[in-house]
């Protein structure tokens, strides 16, 4: 039994052969049994072989043993191998699935025992979707490197509500959050960035806006020295302190020494303040105490002043009261009074004061019969008044207005008997009497007051002709005077009566002198005419105003002797009918030249007429030229000025008629005018309307159009044209102002702008001068990411800063020509990878597991290693000279030579290629012909040569 075991082959995982024990781990043990895990991880861990190793750990295949072979196991390759399929399955390109319960135990353990490196955890990150995990892989990152650079890219790159969320509670710089603001996956995050935004700067404006506040209640108490009166210093005090505790209450926001500055200044203050009113204060006491004194004597005033009112009504009720009053009362109420006025806070004087009205009272209880007679009287003549009439003219007023003064002096005299107690009613109906008749000889008095001072002024008038001589003229005014005098008050009467008395003796004096005077003045008039008969003035005009003028004088002298007068008269109407002969002639001429000027007037009233017919037919047709119209008006308007006088009568018609017949086209023509005002009124509300666009760039586009506009719209007239053009100007220069202003502001925000895209670019540039040879594509892509964020941005940002977009399309540029190199670098890496498999394979004809655990096939890609997975599970080879001929179909599509020696073989390949083009039309695709060339057969040590041939393709 002993010999038995000593001589018993060993297990395969144990054969001194690397691929045995490979062979024997794939297909004899299994991670579900313990005792074949161990015997597994201890392969893992001892093994001379790295490819066993490795084929260990894809046996057991789980997170935990490919974590501890990366951290602990002794080869670096299995290490590396061990790492990658960690990354693989935390980044989710791995077939070993681990769930969220799995993720978050192991970042736990990451707190206690950190085993993932701060790449593999962004790498991870940058893959993981749940926003828990997501949260706790940030928070360990930036626990071991905290920058800006992470913060936003993470918030950038995860769009996920939950994780932004959590971003941006961790973040209080305003920058950085301006920054996220852009990225944030929806409009409620966003809101939450304005929010926080918002409470940083009130955060950041707080203690200045609290030490302006704290500052100002400072002053204010310090001010209070300054204030007089007690009670207001008192109340200001009190609301000063209660804001001084209010402020106190945010102190936090200054450093401890800063407050304690505060709170010392405050009870510096607070100290001075009362040691200053303290003589003030004693003084306040004594002032409410005599304000209280005051406020007593208003009340007894007060109470005295109804209680006496009371009693005063209570004696007039009893006066028109037909019941018999009780005097004793009045007398004892009037006792206590006096009792209650004495004893009360009142002085001397105001008790003395209310005293004697409490006496007046008691003396009119002793003249109640004799007030009631009083009351009768004035019933009377309120009567007695109301049947008297108004006065409707000067003739009445004087008599009827000393009836009503008569009756006024009676109505005082009863009213000072009646000591103030009379019925209402009947004050009521006193007060409308005089009211209206107050009124109504309002009117009347006015109109006597005008004809005193227009009988002063005649007087005064008469006098001063009287003084000049001109007596003809003072017979007419004094009798106007005399006729109406009398309608004068005895007032005005006596006022005017000396003046008037003059006049009249001198005005009887010149009625003796008259025919004295005129006689002579009318021979000599007559001698006047006459000469002007004999001797005619050589102008007609000067000839008929001469007549004329003598005329009046005649005229003005008044009588002659009754003896000569009627002679007199006759022979000068005579001369003057002589005298103005030769003017008639000239108004002959004169009416003939009249005729003309009216026919030529006439003419040119009818060409205004056909104007206006054209005018109207004109309408019918397309918008006629109100230019050319204005200017034919007005050389209308000026024939018509220029053409010479006709007939006054005639001429006042004409005008009427031209006036009517040219109204249209004046009518035409403001119309035309007052559209063109109301078009430039709306241009000029629009441009007012643009001063108050926000955007000032479309406004001065607009307010371009609106100039254009302006000059289609026509003429506005005269008037307006000119104001309206001003008004608009103004608006205009006013809206080109506001965008040179824009301007201004909008370089600076420009420049601002431009300088934290530079900063943004050159931390771009820093990270791709980091890269080195061995960082993969995803790295470079990662970059290419931001530099396109960016470059969206700086686009984004109107107007764009083309040197920035330039600079960062330049990255973008040398970005993606390393990620080609790179992408052909692993190409030619993963052809020569090929190559040397097949190679290896058709040497040594592998099975599939050894070749999984082949450096040369992990470093293919997983497409390759597929096709090479159903290439190896060929058993047969290719069929005689199959793979030949497909060597030379491959190099005559892929524009390769082949050997010298096969040209024969080549054309006949080449001719039947060019048979099944022109029959199938395909594209030719090289790596579908090498996967076909694998597929004919598994590879032999024959198939060699044809491999170097298909490498020299393939392997540029």
């Amino acid at each position: 039994m002993i010999f038995s075991k000593l001589f018993k082959t060993k297990v395969k995982w144990q054969h001194k052969d690397a691929t045995v024990r490979i062979t024997a781990i794939n297909d004899e043990l299994s991670a579900d049994n313990t005792e074949q895990l161990r015997i597994l991880t201890d392969l893992i861990n001892q093994d001379s072989s790295d490819l066993v190793r490795r084929a260990a750990l894809i046996k057991v295949g789980t997170l935990d043993c490919y974590l501890e072979a990366s951290q602990n196991n002794n080869q670096i390759k299995v290490k590396q191998f061990a790492a990658k399929q960690v990354h693989d399955i935390l980044t989710t390109d791995h077939n070993v699935v681990i769930s969220g319960q799995q993720k978050q135990t192991l970042l736990d353990q990451q707190e206690t025992t950190p085993v993932l490196g701060t790449a593999l955890l962004e790498a991870w990150l940058a893959h993981e979707q749940d926003s828990a995990i997501m949260i706790s892989l940030y928070q360990q990152i930036s626990a071991r490197k905290t920058t800006t650079h992470l913060l936003t890219h993470s918030f950038s790159q995860k769009q996920n509500p939950d994780f932004q969320a959590y971003i941006i509670n961790q973040v209080d710089d305003a920058k950085v959050l301006e920054k996220l603001s852009k990225k944030a996956c929806n409009h409620v995050l966003a809101q939450q960035i304005e929010d926080k935004l918002s409470a940083i700067q009130v955060a950041i404006e707080k203690p200045q806006k609290l030490e302006k506040q704290i500052q100002l209640t400072l002053a204010k108490l310090q001010a209070l020295k300054d204030v007089g009166d007690y009670g207001v210093y008192k109340t200001r005090k009190a609301q000063l302190i209660n804001e001084w505790q209010t402020l106190a209450l945010d102190f936090d926001v200054f450093t401890e020494e800063k407050s304690v500055v505060f709170s010392d200044k405050y009870q510096s203050i607070i100290s001075q303040l009362e040691k200053l009113f303290i003589a003030k204060a004693e003084n306040y006491q004594q002032q409410i105490i005599s304000d209280k004194l005051s406020h007593d004597k208003q009340q007894d005033k007060k109470e005295f002043t109804q209680q006496l009112n009371h009693i005063s009504q209570s004696i007039t009720t009893a006066v028109f009261s037909s019941d018999k009053f009780d005097e004793d009362s009045f007398k004892e109420l009037l006792r206590n009074l006096t009792t209650n006025i004495k004893a009360s806070v009142l002085n001397k004087d105001e008790q003395q004061n209310f005293i004697s009205q409490v006496v007046q009272l008691s003396k009119r209880l002793n003249e109640i019969p004799e007030i009631a007679e009083s009351v009768s009287q004035a019933t009377h003549l309120i009567s007695k008044i109301s049947q008297l009439t108004l006065p409707k003219s000067l003739e009445e007023l004087n008599d009827r207005q000393q009836t009503y003064n008569d009756w006024l002096k009676a109505w005082r005299v009863i009213e000072k008997k009646t000591a103030g107690i009379l019925p209402e009613s009947i004050v009521q109906a006193q007060k409308e009497i005089v009211s209206t008749w107050q009124g109504g000889l309002k009117s009347l008095q006015s109109q006597q007051k005008e004809l005193f001072f227009q009988h002063k002024k005649k007087l005064q008038d008469i006098k001063r002709l009287l003084n000049n001589g001109k007596y003809k003229v003072c017979f007419g005014l004094f009798k106007g005077v005399k006729e109406s005098i009398h309608h004068l008050s005895v007032q005005q009467l006596q006022q005017l009566q000396r003046d008037f008395d003059q006049v009249s003796e001198k005005m009887v004096e010149l009625s003796d002198w008259e025919h004295y005077i005129a006689t002579p003045r009318k021979q000599e008039l007559l001698l006047a005419i006459q000469t002007l008969v004999e001797t005619p003035l050589d102008n007609p005009n000067e000839q008929a105003k001469k007549v004329k003028e003598y005329r009046g004088t005649w005229n003005s002298l008044g009588h002659a002797d009754e003896d000569v007068d009627k002679q007199l008269n006759e022979q000068f109407n005579q001369c003057c009918e002589q005298a103005f002969a030769p003017c008639r002639l000239f108004y002959a001429e004169q009416d003939k030249m009249r005729l003309q000027h009216l026919d030529q007037r006439q003419k040119i009233l009818a060409k205004a007429e056909l104007f206006v017919s054209q005018l109207n037919d004109s309408q019918e047709t397309p918008k006629p030229d109100f230019k050319q119209l204005d200017g034919q008006l007005n050389n209308l308007q000026q024939q018509w000025n220029n053409a010479g006088e006709v007939d006054r009568n005639q001429y006042k018609k004409l005008q009427l008629k031209f006036k009517e017949a040219i109204a249209p086209i004046k009518s035409a023509i403001s119309v035309f005018h007052a559209s063109n005002i109301t078009a430039k009124q709306a241009l000029i509300a629009k441009a007012e309307e643009l001063l108050a666009s926000e955007d000032v760039l479309a406004a001065i586009e607009s307010a371009k159009q609106l100039q254009e506009k302006w000059r289609e719209v026509g003429f506005a007239g005269n008037h307006q044209e000119n104001q309206l053009w001003q008004k608009f100007r103004q608006v205009n220069d006013e809206l080109f102002g506001k965008r040179q202003q824009f301007k201004s502001e909008q370089q600076a925000v420009l420049s601002t702008q431009q300088q934290v895209f530079i900063e943004q670019v050159l931390v771009i540039e820093e990270s791709l001068g980091a890269v080195k040879d061995e960082d993969d594509k995803q790295v470079l892509q990662s970059i290419a990411q931001r530099a396109e964020m960016l470059l969206k941005d700086v686009i984004a940002s109107k107007p764009v800063i083309k040197s920035v977009a330039a600079r960062i399309e330049k990255i973008s540029k040398q970005i993606e020509q390393l990620i080609k190199a790179k992408t052909q670098e692993k190409e030619q890496q993963t052809w020569s990878n090929l190559f040397e498999l097949m190679s290896l394979q058709a040497q040594n004809n592998q099975e599939l597991q050894a070749l999984q655990t082949s450096a040369v096939y992990n470093n293919m890609t997983s497409f390759w290693q597929k096709r090479f997975q159903e290439h190896v599970k060929l058993t047969k080879p290719a069929q005689n000279s199959a793979r030949f001929d497909k060597t030379l179909e491959i190099e005559i599509l892929g524009k390769s030579d082949s050997p010298v020696e096969l040209a024969e073989q080549r054309m006949k390949v080449q001719v039947q290629l060019m048979q099944e083009q022109m029959q199938s039309g395909t594209e030719i695709d090289l790596n579908k012909l090498l996967i076909d060339w694998l597929m004919l057969g598994s590879l032999v040590e024959s198939d060699l040569p044809l491999i170097e041939r298909l490498k020299t393709i393939y392997c540029q």
